[in-house]
């Protein structure tokens, strides 16, 4: 008789609802082997402390995302007023010096 490979038992045991659910009852018995696959599936879990530290994270983020607006905005009123300043400039140097040298050039002054 050929002894069985881990692998052809895992399939048995698989295969079979009934030895399925007696191979769990005998792992979640035993306090050691419970221990041992509650601190391997802990690792992928997060805990209470984790989500508010994250929820933390995500308001501080909030709170910098906000201010960040609040300064693109600010940004955008200075440039708009410096576009603006800059425009009566140069209207103001056309119409006090460009403009009449030419008006003078075509005879109109």
């Amino acid at each position: 008789m050929s002894e069985l490979t881990g692998e052809e038992i895992v399939k048995r045991i698989v295969s079979d609802k009934g030895a399925l659910k007696d191979l769990i009852y005998h792992i979640v018995s035993d306090p050691e082997v419970r221990m041992a696959v509650i601190s391997a599936v802990l690792t992928d879990v997060a805990t209470k402390q984790d989500v508010r530290d994250l929820r933390q994270e995500m308001n501080q983020l909030r709170m910098e995302i906000n201010d960040l607006r609040r300064e693109v905005n600010d940004l955008r009123r200075e440039m708009r007023s410096l576009i603006r300043w800059t425009i009566t400039a140069i209207l103001v140097v056309w119409g006090s010096t460009v403009l009449p040298v030419m008006m003078r050039l075509a005879g109109i002054i």
